[in-house]
């Protein structure tokens, strides 16, 4: 009796579970940067019932699809039965709808009949997946003709260039049964490049002469530098991901470093499965199960500098970013799917091919999802103060239909003027209903940091106007830049906005007491941006935490997101850190750490 797990259906684009609802194996392994991670099945189908499939996960596609194949595609060939999801092939005759007997025709079109039926599912819908473990058990059909495969596709761009996947392709070359594992991707001229393995089948048969008989397990391994793909343990293919980049059709864009929906269909003769066996029907392509694990990383164990955590109530799922672009998921905030780098920026544009990335946000605004960050290219000079080179700097807004992104520049290639150093921006609707960002200006420049607003338009695509001073760092009662308390330090860094209960608007920024990294808080008399702001006169946050931001979690708690440093080794690292805070009253009230 074949072994049964839970069946978790996901309907956002990455899937993911707590640890107290996905199954965990046993297996760990010394992750990046020495994390200790786990897998953890985070979305599967079991297809435990009798009956017809789960069409809220599995869309069927429906008539002649691709590849001149010879079978008409139905929903109705797929269904469940003892366990199993069962593709079925039958040789049935009917007519077909889009037969057209004269004008513009293709081969979809100039068959008056249908000879041939099977089902393809897709999760195009409902559930695609960035990195991780795919793992199917299956008995596929190897009578001639018989076409079954196991593969994955991106979205967002035409094929080759949204990229392929084949964990398993089963057909004939030359007359020889072979087992397939691929992946493609497109080049300058719209067409495919494959990486391909071509496996003949008497390699299985071989060791097995019942082994079309039996179920077998296909496993593809799917991480940032490579895409492995198994067969019963057995390594079939291992496509290094550094050379499946598209072309300039594709944009540059590998497409593998996107989320890909899953396929699974029987095809039938067409331009790869051969003569049909006609003997042979109907033909069962039997799926045992799908699952898909990821690598989950407790909270504790991630290196991140500046942390901002985005508690998504439509996926009911906590994205958080910071320093490197990259972004981590969790439905519980303390273990983490990720990193996954979301940005995609112009390397046309003043940022140049790779501009280092700092202090990232994310905001739900008006329907879409918002990546406040601090791009630097270092290559660009603009300014030179007190023997500092200072790089082209700012701060800027990307843009993403979903949390998870890609996030992509907007209308406007600036924000903020091209001779400042910016940093740290982050977003803010103020009274009068316009949205703003508000940021710092460099100290490395000004010599003594400032906090500034600048109105955006309407969708946040550019700015309006020019910016507004609200506070220097010099103001601060408490950041001090010598230990004797005299003198003020020149930092401004990390501001986020918030209002108390009683409608009081107030703003915690970091700064620095000597050496220690620390948060402080100012509330504006006016109740609006333009203040005047009044510093509390001491800080907020225990030493050597800081840059944090505010966020309702999911369960209705206010908590604080901010970092620490630590040497670990003789090597300084940040840690992300959360902690309770208080809104009820007329002042932000930091509570205890959450553990």
């Amino acid at each position: 009796m074949k072994r049964k797990f839970f069946s978790w259906i996901a309907l956002s684009l990455l899937a993911l579970t707590t640890p107290s609802q996905a199954q965990t194996t046993s297996e760990r392994d010394g992750a990046r940067r020495g994390q200790q991670r786990e897998w953890s099945l985070v979305w599967s189908d079991e297809f435990n019932a009798d009956g017809s499939y789960n069409p809220e996960v599995w869309e069927p596609e429906q008539g002649f699809v691709r590849n001149h194949e010879a079978q008409w595609y139905q929903g109705e060939n797929a269904y469940q039965k003892n366990g199993c999801l069962v593709i079925e092939g039958r040789k049935e005759r009917k007519k077909n709808p889009r037969y057209k007997a004269e004008g513009r025709r293709d081969w979809r079109s100039e068959r008056e009949n249908i000879n041939y039926t099977a089902a393809s599912l897709t999760t195009r819908r409902s559930f695609s997946f960035l990195y991780g473990r795919l793992e199917v058990r299956a008995k596929i059909p190897t009578a001639g003709g018989a076409w079954p495969a196991i593969w994955l596709l991106g979205k967002g761009m035409p094929w080759p260039s949204c990229g392929e996947i084949d964990v398993m392709e089963y057909y004939r070359i030359n007359g020889m049964p072979h087992i397939l594992a691929n992946a493609a991707w497109g080049n300058d001229h719209n067409q495919s490049v494959w990486n391909s393995k071509k496996i003949p089948f008497s390699h299985f048969t071989d060791k097995d002469p019942q082994w079309a008989d039996k179920f077998h397990t296909w496993r593809m391994d799917w991480n940032p530098q490579s895409m492995r793909i198994y067969l019963d343990d057995e390594l079939l293919n291992d496509i290094p991901m550094s050379q499946t980049v598209n072309g300039s059709v594709g944009k540059g864009i590998n497409p593998f470093t996107r989320p890909q929906y899953l396929l699974l269909n029987l095809a039938l003769g067409g331009d790869n499965g051969g003569e049909i066996d006609d003997k042979a029907f109907p033909m069962k392509y039997e799926i045992d199960y799908v699952r898909v694990y990821q690598q989950l990383t407790p909270r504790e164990n991630i290196i991140l500098s500046d942390p901002c955590i985005l508690a998504d109530s439509l996926s009911q799922t906590y994205y958080m970013t910071g320093t490197g672009g990259q972004l981590w998921m969790s439905k519980d905030l303390n273990m983490w799917a990720g990193p996954y780098r979301v940005t995609e920026t112009n390397p046309d544009s003043w940022m140049g091919r790779r501009p280092e990335i700092w202090a990232a946000e994310l905001h739900q605004y008006k329907g879409k999802y918002y990546y406040f960050a601090t791009f630097t290219n270092n290559a660009i000079k603009i300014d030179t103060v007190r023997g500092n080179v200072i790089p082209r700097r700012a701060s800027h807004i990307l843009v993403s239909d979903k949390p998870e992104g890609p996030y992509r520049p907007m209308a406007d290639s600036t924000y903020l003027p091209a001779t400042q150093p910016t940093l740290d921006g982050t977003f803010w609707v103020d009274t009068d209903g316009k949205p703003y960002m508000v940021y710092c200006g460099e100290w490395l420049q000004n010599w003594n940091g400032t906090m500034e607003k600048i109105e955006l338009k309407p969708d946040l695509s550019g700015s309006v106007g020019e910016g507004k001073v609200l506070f220097r760092a010099s103001d601060s009662p408490w950041s001090r830049d010598d230990s004797d308390q005299t003198r003020p330090n020149k930092v401004t860094d990390g501001p986020y906005l918030f209002r108390t209960g009683t409608g009081r608007l107030g703003m915690i920024w970091t700064s620095w007491v000597v050496k220690d990294y620390t948060q402080g808080v100012a509330y504006s008399q006016s109740g609006t941006l333009d203040g005047p702001w009044i510093q509390e006169p001491q800080p907020i946050t225990p030493p050597n935490f800081g840059h944090g931001m505010l966020f309702k979690a999911l369960d209705g708690r206010w908590l604080m997101s901010v970092h620490s440093h630590k040497s670990v080794n003789g090597r300084y690292i940040r840690v992300p850190h959360l902690f309770e805070v208080d809104l009820s009253g007329d002042k932000l009230v930091v509570g205890k750490e959450v553990e």
